[in-house]
């Protein structure tokens, strides 16, 4: 899996870094587009598609510090994962 920074920029765009991939350094960087949907406070739907064609939905829930991935690769491959939220 990946380890990211992510930087909510406004409610509308946010920009990732991903910094590790598969146990391999990385520094991939990307803005994009957003669809942010407060489900409660402090827990976030978001979604996005990237240049290379996944689209992404996270429910990001910073109270519990829980991050669940979900993203179709451009050849409709789906993936989920659950990961750690942690501020910067």
């Amino acid at each position: 899996m990946a380890k990211a920074i992510l930087h909510i920029e406004s409610e509308t765009s946010l920009t990732f870094t991903i910094t590790e991939k598969d146990d391999n350094k990385e520094d991939t960087k990307e803005t994009v587009a957003t669809e942010m949907t407060e489900l409660r406070p402090l827990l976030l739907m978001v979604t996005w598609k990237e240049q290379n064609g996944n689209t992404i939905t996270q429910v990001q829930d910073y109270e519990n510090g829980i991050i669940y991935s979900n993203w179709t690769s451009p050849a409709g491959e789906f993936t989920h994962a659950k990961g750690t939220l942690r501020p910067v």
